[in-house]
């Protein structure tokens, strides 16, 4: 008979209890202790994760689940693999899972102690050393064999805690970590005593035994005995020290003199240095603005852009730090326009003549300017590796606050077009705390940096966070009278999809219009970019104003086409798939869907949401066509590929949705009903405590429907009012959808 055991699983109750560092590490050395007893008896257990090491309401442990154990390969004649080992040799649960499990090596106690490696970085640092155990399962499986976890400090989400897990046990689980099974601890005793020396305040075996650091353990161990030996010492040693000090007085007076005399020359060689190459920047932006353009002449700015860039080319006289400092702003131009290319090699000659000058903070500069157009080609590794050493070449001197500040946001853009949205993150806030820890940069500097937190938050599917964030920037750029630019065109139309995600259509389309009426200073559409075009397409589908949803798709695919923007292209197809099929021309919808196919198979990578996009679109078709049991095995693989998928949370959503209206079309609203309910979950834990959406709406909507097909009047009439309080205000009292939730379940509206 199983043992019923009652708790929590272990993160989860350190959590609940707030545990600090020193009660989450007693904690898990009961762990320890537990797979010590496991291994003397010859077992491995080869899967530890927190689910199966279960904490009591009265704080004691138990491990569970010995269900794909290992015995050792010691135990048996001839060193032959035991029974047990051959039959559950792939067994394994990927986030917790050793390299030589993922590769298919020997299993050892070994194993375990890299197991316990990851359960002590979740419980400290908050977070899987792989990062973001939600990708794809390859991905995950790539980075558990290849990619070294950032070290456990760096992990850690505030600053208290990162100085509190920095030194010893970055050291220890470090060790734990390793990927060749060799170098871990030799046993989990070994580990488990390296953390009670830890705690001990007494030198760890993970380390080198230096007297330095054995004697800073020392003091520590000791402190208040030591204390007191050292006023003891510093009595005893006044008087002689009195007599000393007045003959080293004048020597130390005349030095500090002498090294305050060196850093104000320091200090004013740098402003000087600055103020060089800001008038030679002054200088390339006069002949940029003026003598690169001859009257009379026609001209476009990449004319100008060329002209400057031989100019720059040819001034030989000017220093080699001023002409690095010129070609980074011509080459961060060339990016702003686009052009990759052109970007990347005026920035690569930068850079090559930046490591023959002296001054680190070109050559910082340079390396981080070139580390964007690197990335954007998909070289990654190398883009960080530019950034990580223009940030130690910066140090922490205060002087480059500013430039350690750009050269974090370029590493937060690097790491979001590697697919990294939690590093992405990271990066961005590291860039605000130093740019307010500094109280240096400008008004304009505070707004970029406001602005790529909310597009790292809305990135990282964290959409609540990043509406407030964009509405933050939104009013930082007015009060700087830029509200009328460029950069605020783009962020409108960033923060509405983040509010149409967080099911607000019509506050989406009221953004998504402001931010065309800024790209129609002419008076006329023509100049809005076709991915504009086709989010306020987008939405006004989900407004079901089809005649204008078609006209503005249509037109975003066409302009997308003559631009060669082959994404536009795929997302214009995509909406207008949708437009077709919900005006009931289903001919068209299919039409649209055989271009569109393989268009994804060509540029899509494998295990693209594009892909699931497919089966669900074709599930649609077939429901239209009343081909019932084609339509929900489309839906089911849909979902399905969804929920594999590292881009699941939005999509699960939009699929359950979709799969639950074509339960409804088929006569099955059992599984309506379910889908609804599980959309109807998600969705509430998506957009947080007392939210209106439409998606929620439709959610209640969807389940009142099925509940009434069901025969459960009083059950659905509950589900239609709370449809009706979330569709009436994010849709619209006119919307089809609103107007239904109406006639099925009465016009009274619930409080929220």
């Amino acid at each position: 008979m199983l043992e019923h055991v009652d708790g929590q699983p272990i993160d989860a109750y350190c959590n609940a209890a707030g545990l600090g560092v020193e009660a989450r590490i007693r904690l898990f050395l009961d762990v320890a202790e537990a797979v010590a007893h496991a291994h003397a008896n010859l077992i491995v257990h080869r899967d530890l994760k927190p689910s199966n090491v279960l904490v009591s309401f009265e704080g004691r442990v138990k491990l569970l689940d010995f269900g794909i154990a290992k015995l050792l390969e010691a135990e048996m004649p001839g060193g032959e693999p035991s029974p047990l080992t051959r039959e559950g040799g792939a067994a394994l649960t990927p986030e917790y899972a050793a390299p030589e499990q993922v590769t298919g090596g020997p299993i050892t106690t070994a194993t375990d102690i890299y197991a316990l490696g990851v359960l002590l970085y979740l419980l400290l640092a908050g977070r899987h050393p792989a990062g973001d155990t939600r990708q794809a399962p390859a991905d995950l499986l790539k980075a558990i064999v290849e990619t070294e976890p950032l070290r456990l400090s760096d992990a850690a989400q505030d600053n208290r805690l990162r100085r509190l897990l920095r030194g010893d046990l970055d050291t220890i689980v470090a060790k734990a970590l390793k990927k060749d099974a060799r170098e871990r601890y030799a046993s989990v005793a070994a580990l488990a005593d390296d953390l009670r020396r830890f705690l001990d305040h007494k030198p760890i075996s993970a380390r080198p035994d230096t007297l330095a650091y054995r004697t800073a353990k020392f003091v520590r161990r000791h402190r208040t005995p030591m204390a007191l030996a050292a006023l003891a010492i510093l009595a005893l040693l006044g008087g002689l020290a009195g007599t000393i000090t007045q003959a080293r007085r004048a020597t130390r007076e005349a030095a500090l003199a002498l090294a305050q005399r060196r850093q104000a020359d320091e200090q004013r060689d740098f402003a000087l240095r600055q103020l060089s190459r800001a008038e030679a920047i002054n200088d390339l932006n006069a002949f940029v603005l003026s003598d690169a353009a001859p009257s009379g002449r026609p001209f476009s700015a990449g004319d100008l852009l060329a002209a400057a860039e031989r100019v720059v080319d040819r001034q030989q006289a000017d220093t080699d730090e001023n002409r690095v400092e010129m070609l980074v702003s011509i080459g961060g131009l060339y990016q702003i326009r686009d052009e990759q290319a052109k970007a990347r090699a005026l920035l690569s000659k930068a850079y090559d003549l930046s490591l023959k000058v002296s001054d680190r903070s070109v050559r910082a500069n340079a390396a981080c300017s070139l580390a964007a157009p690197i990335a954007f080609a998909g070289e990654f590794q190398r883009a960080e590796k530019l950034v990580r050493g223009a940030l130690e070449e910066l140090g922490d001197a205060p002087q480059f606050a500013l430039q350690r500040v750009s050269c974090l946001m370029r590493w937060s853009k690097i790491a979001a077009e590697g697919g990294d949205a939690e590093g992405a993150l990271y990066h961005v806030l590291a860039a605000q705390r130093l740019l307010h820890e500094s109280r240096q940069g400008s008004s304009l500097r505070e707004v970029a940096v406001s602005m790529d937190l909310a597009e790292a938050y809305r990135m990282a599917g964290r959409n609540r966070e990043a509406a407030s964030e964009f509405d933050a920037s939104f009013t930082r750029l007015a009060a700087l009278g830029r509200d009328e630019t460029e950069r605020a065109g783009s962020l409108l139309n960033n923060w509405g999809l983040t509010v149409q995600l967080l099911g607000q259509p019509l506050e989406a389309e009221r953004l998504f219009r402001r931010a065309m009426a800024i790209g129609s200073a002419d008076g006329t559409e023509k100049s809005v970019s076709p991915m504009l075009l086709n989010n306020l397409a987008r939405v006004l589908l989900e407004l079901h104003r089809l005649p204008g949803a078609a006209g503005y798709a249509e037109r975003a695919y066409a302009d997308a086409r003559q631009a060669g923007d082959e994404i536009v292209v795929n997302q214009a197809l995509s909406v207008r798939f949708n437009i077709y099929l919900e005006q009931r021309q289903r001919e068209r919808a299919a039409a649209v869907l055989a271009e569109l196919e393989p268009r994804w198979k060509r540029m899509m990578p494998a295990g693209h949401i594009a892909f699931a996009l497919t089966h669900l679109y074709e599930a649609l078709l077939a429901a239209g066509r009343g081909e019932r049991q084609t339509a929900v095995a489309e839906a089911d693989q849909a979902v399905s590929m969804a929920e594999a998928s590292s881009q699941a949370g939005y999509y699960v959503r939009l699929f359950l949705l979709r799969r639950a209206e074509i339960g409804l079309d088929v006569g099955r609203p059992d599984l309506a009903r379910a889908d609804a309910e599980r959309l109807i979950a998600l969705e509430r834990k998506a957009i947080g405590p007392g939210a209106l959406a439409s998606t929620l709406g439709r959610g209640y909507l969807l389940q009142g429907r099925a509940l009434l097909a069901q025969g459960k009047v009083a059950e659905a009439q509950g589900a239609l009012a709370l449809a009706l309080a979330h569709l009436q205000p994010t849709l619209g009292k006119d919307h089809p959808l609103t107007r239904l939730a109406r006639q099925l379940g009465g016009s009274a509206i619930p409080r929220l």
